[in-house]
């Protein structure tokens, strides 16, 4: 216990829903698994499930980019809202103005570049360049005239990075994840103290709704995975990590359970910057600087599955009291109007209140000892740090505004 698209045609992307199947171990057993065979790098479903929508209107269309770079994701397909007939370019264009990890160059009525997370498609590199598919499904595609081909609602429009060689259409993909879908002002249970933070994704693929569950960690200057997961485990009496000898082997989260090799399933672990650009990493030896995420998504490698859109796990009522020996106390936590804010001290303190950006919304001098009110009137809801020096450290507790 812790303590401290499917096939997509003539659908509405309302009637698509998600779905997980499960995921990948550290990366000593990921390598000793690709080597000996035992892992097949496809993709997750035959079809995307399409989970990023761009654009509006009553029509939707798919928008599938292959680089063919020999990655176990390099497929990866968005959905397009719009009105009547629209062209591939303007698909793309409204992707990349969607997505910051996507970024296209169209010059002369010609697709010369995509760019997308760790993949680049620059037209010309070793003789290849975009080639244009269209169709009502990945099944029948036929090469087209371009990104000025119009498609319909329930039609395709797909670009596959090829030499021509012959020229070969896009394969099975998977979904692109919105970016902004979680961030950290969305996370509610923060761990430790200092001005960076990371995220941390833990995914269990259990077909449970939900699945995945997302913390943050205030640091100071890199840190490791394993750091990282080891202060989480220590806040939430709710979660349960095991580690053993630089291995990640077992989670458990309340009715969730990952334990390693059960039915042939262990934990992968992934980078990221945002949710959208997710890859595998080292392990638990991943150094973790400010703005990171790190994953952990439970799964049998065959497919590889990322962690899925996360919920922000629940602050147990434990870990918004003040810990032992601190000089502040405040309550009520979550609050409304205002929270009362003790010192525990006998001399004057300082405190800060601050946002999710480090931005200081509030700071005040407690001069008496014992409670003082303090208006939230003008904070809009939202998780907020209370902060204040302590002993030399820069002490952090977790502040709710409802």
């Amino acid at each position: 216990m812790a303590l401290s698209i499917k096939f997509f045609k003539n659908l509405h992307p309302e009637t698509l829903k998600t779905h997980n199947t499960m995921m990948k171990p550290t990366f000593s057993l990921w390598a000793a698994l690709i080597f000996s065979g035992g892992i097949s790098l496809k993709a997750q479903t035959a079809f995307p499930e399409v989970k990023f929508w761009v654009g509006t209107g009553s029509d939707s269309s798919v928008l599938v980019i292959d680089f063919k770079d020999g990655t176990w994701d390099s497929c990866y397909a968005w959905g397009f809202l719009h009105n009547g007939p629209a062209t591939g370019e303007e698909m793309l264009n409204a992707v990349a103005a969607a997505d910051i990890n996507f970024s296209v160059n169209i010059a002369g009525g010609f697709l010369m570049d995509i760019q997308y997370g760790s993949h680049s498609g620059v037209g010309g590199t070793n003789n290849f360049y975009w080639s244009t598919w269209s169709g009502t499904g990945l099944g029948n595609l036929t090469m087209n005239m371009g990104i000025g081909t119009q498609v319909a609602h329930g039609e395709w429009f797909a670009c596959s990075f090829t030499d021509f060689n012959p020229a070969l259409p896009p394969g099975p993909s998977i979904p692109a994840f919105n970016p902004s879908q979680f961030t950290p002002q969305d996370v509610q249970f923060w761990v430790g103290s200092g001005p960076d933070s990371t995220l941390l994704v833990i995914d269990f693929l259990d077909g449970n709704t939900p699945s995945s569950y997302a913390w943050g960690f205030l640091h100071n200057g890199p840190v490791t995975a394993e750091q990282m997961l080891q202060a989480v485990d220590a806040a939430d009496p709710q979660l349960s990590i095991a580690m053993a000898a630089g291995f990640l082997n077992d989670i458990s989260y309340m009715n969730h359970n990952g334990i390693g090799g059960t039915g042939g399933l262990y934990w992968g672990t992934w980078s990221a910057t945002n949710l959208g650009n997710w890859d595998m990493n080292m392990g638990l030896s991943t150094p973790l600087g400010n703005g990171d995420f790190f994953g952990c998504s439970f799964m049998n490698f065959n497919p590889v599955i990322r962690p899925g859109y996360p919920v922000p796990a629940a602050v147990p009522s434990a870990a918004l009291s003040a810990a032992e020996g601190t000089q502040y106390r405040l309550y009520p936590n979550p609050a409304q109007d205002g929270v009362w804010i003790e010192n525990l001290t006998t001399h004057p303190a300082r405190f800060s209140i601050v946002d999710l950006s480090g931005r200081t919304c509030l700071e005040g001098l407690l001069v008496n000892q014992g409670p003082e009110w303090v208006s939230l009137q003008n904070l809009s809801t939202g998780t907020y740090f209370l902060t204040w020096q302590e002993d030399n450290h820069l002490k952090t507790q977790i502040l709710l505004k409802q």
